[in-house]
C-alpha cells in the first residue's frame, strides 16, 4: 500500500449545515475535574485565544495560510474577538480535550453593519463593555483550545433560539424568523436591509470569513492529524493481519510436508 502524505492543509468547511438545538442546562461530554476552566456551554460568550494551537506544528510557510487580518489578531494587533457557543461536541474517545471541536457563532465589535442576518446584541444584554454584532450566518467549528475564557452574561434561551432561527431561515433550513417587533422585544436590534442588496455588508462578510481563519485553520490541522493517525492505524492493522495470515500459511505448509 502506497502512502500519499498531504502536502498542505486544505480548509473545506460547509457553513450551511443545520445545527441541532441543545439543552442549555446540561453538559454531555467532558470531564474537567482536574481543571479550573469551566466547560463551554451553549449561549455563553467566550473570548477567542490568540495562541496558535494545533496537534500539527506549523512551519513559517504554513502560517501564511492565515489571512492578513487573522495574522494581525494572532500577533495582538487588533481588538479581542468573541464567539457564542452554539453546540458542544459529543464525547470522543482517546481525544485530547483541547482538540474537541465546538460549533460557535462569530461575534463582531463592528456594529455599523446591521442587516437581516447581522443582529446587534446591546452591552446591557451581553454584560460586556460594548455592543456586539451577532453574525447569525457565520457559524463555524472551533477547537476547545481556541476558547480562552467566558466573558459577560450567558444569553437567554430565547435569544439563543432567535439567533439560530434567523440563521436557519437565511439558509432555507427553517421557518420564517420572528417579525422585527418580536426580535426587539428580546432586546436585540436588527435591520430590514438585506445583506444581498448591500455591497458594504457583503464586503464585511468577506472580511469576517477571512478573519475566521483564526478558528478554522486549527480545526483543519486537527482533522488532518486525526485522519493521518487513522490511516496509519489502518495500515498497521492490515500489516499485522497480513503477518498473521502468512504465519498461518507457513504453519499449514510445514505440517503438510511433515506428513511426507
Amino acid at each position: 500500500m502506497r502512502l500519499h502524505p498531504e502536502s498542505r492543509l486544505i480548509v473545506n468547511f460547509c457553513r450551511e449545515t443545520k445545527y441541532m438545538r441543545v439543552n442549555l442546562s446540561k453538559s454531555t461530554f467532558l470531564n474537567r475535574q482536574a481543571s479550573n476552566m469551566p466547560i463551554p456551554q451553549p449561549g455563553e460568550i467566550w473570548e477567542v485565544s490568540r495562541l496558535i494551537r494545533s496537534p500539527l506544528k506549523f512551519s513559517q510557510e504554513q502560517e501564511t495560510f492565515y489571512s492578513s487580518s487573522a495574522q494581525s489578531f494572532l500577533a495582538g494587533n487588533s481588538p479581542p474577538r468573541y464567539v457564542m457557543i452554539v453546540k458542544e461536541p459529543e464525547a470522543i474517545l482517546d481525544t485530547n480535550e483541547e482538540w474537541l471541536i465546538f460549533s460557535v457563532m462569530l461575534l463582531s465589535g463592528e456594529t455599523d453593519f446591521l442587516s437581516d442576518v447581522d443582529l446587534l446584541i446591546p452591552a446591557k444584554i451581553s454584560g460586556l463593555e460594548k455592543d456586539l454584532l451577532a453574525e447569525t450566518w457565520h457559524i463555524i467549528p472551533a477547537l476547545a483550545c481556541k476558547l480562552l475564557q467566558p466573558v459577560g452574561n450567558r444569553l437567554s434561551r430565547q435569544i439563543y433560539d432567535c439567533l439560530l432561527t434567523v440563521r436557519d431561515y437565511h439558509y432555507g433550513l427553517g421557518k420564517e424568523p420572528s417579525v422585527i417587533s418580536e426580535i426587539q422585544e428580546l432586546g436585540l436590534i436588527n435591520s430590514s436591509l438585506s445583506f444581498a442588496n448591500s455591497l458594504k455588508i457583503q464586503d464585511f462578510h468577506k472580511a469576517e470569513q477571512a478573519w475566521s481563519d483564526v478558528l478554522t485553520i486549527p480545526v483543519a490541522a486537527c482533522q488532518t492529524y486525526l485522519k493521518s493517525i487513522n490511516f496509519t492505524n489502518a495500515v498497521l492493522n492490515e500489516a499485522l493481519q497480513l503477518e498473521q495470515d502468512l504465519q498461518i500459511d507457513r504453519t499449514w505448509t510445514k505440517r503438510l510436508f511433515e506428513k511426507y
